[in-house]
């Protein structure tokens, strides 16, 4: 336990050296801000200046949904790139046959992070949402979301050599975050399109307040980590 402990620790000290990591971590919260306090502002003056009763108003939802989201994915992808840092410089393979072990180093850089933004996903929806939440969907929307960070972090390190591949890969990971508006603009089957993405079955859920729902999301999300992990245990090994 102490040498998983003390590679975590090393991680964290490592994040907190690299600004840009700090500023990607600092994100989530300035984020939480803007979709509390800047959206409604941003509606009072559409509505005003359109003469509409509301505007923004009915996407509250979304907005609440899209924190959810950028939280793990966020935390994750500061794992996944100071993951490429180590891959790079050759310390992920020397932490694998240390007692650290190639679990323990999984444990330290991507289970410890995921349950971290997990925690934090929690804490800034309930304090910053725009809409009321069911304390009991807060947790499993914020479970499946932080599974999708898992996805975006494995996809980030497998398909890429360092950290420049890494924020290009980055950009192509949000595609993962694409299903997240389907059900609230796309009323036909033609929304089924979306089904292999996890994020998609997480509005559903939430729009629809059917657990049902929940099936299908923990099943598509646990197939991309499945797949994911794949290459990245080849990687790593």
């Amino acid at each position: 336990m102490k040498p998983l402990l003390r590679s975590f620790t090393m991680f964290v000290g490592q994040v907190f050296k690299d600004t840009m990591l700090i500023a990607v971590c600092i994100a989530t919260v300035f984020t939480a801000f803007f979709i509390r306090f800047g959206i409604p502002s941003i509606e009072t003056l559409l509505c005003d200046s359109m003469g509409k009763a509301v505007i923004l108003a009915d996407y509250y939802l979304l907005f609440d949904l899209l924190l959810a989201l950028v939280t793990p994915y966020m935390l994750c992808y500061a794992s996944a790139m100071m993951m490429l840092v180590e891959y790079d410089e050759n310390i992920a393979g020397y932490l694998t046959v240390t007692p650290v072990g190639k679990k323990g180093y999984i444990l330290s850089r991507l289970v410890f992070p995921t349950v971290i933004a997990y925690i934090v996903s929690i804490a800034l929806l309930s304090w910053f949402s725009l809409t009321p939440w069911p304390i009991l969907n807060i947790f499993l929307t914020c479970l499946l979301t932080s599974i999708a960070g898992i996805s975006m972090a494995l996809l980030l390190f497998s398909f890429s050599h360092n950290r420049v591949e890494g924020m290009a890969m980055a950009k192509l990971s949000g595609l993962l975050m694409l299903g997240l508006p389907v059900p609230f603009f796309v009323f036909s089957d033609i929304q089924y399109l979306f089904l292999p993405l996890p994020s998609f079955w997480i509005a559903k859920f939430c729009i629809g307040q059917d657990f049902i729902f929940l099936i299908p999301g923990f099943l598509s999300s646990l197939i991309w980590v499945f797949l994911l992990y794949r290459k990245f245990d080849k990687k790593i090994a």
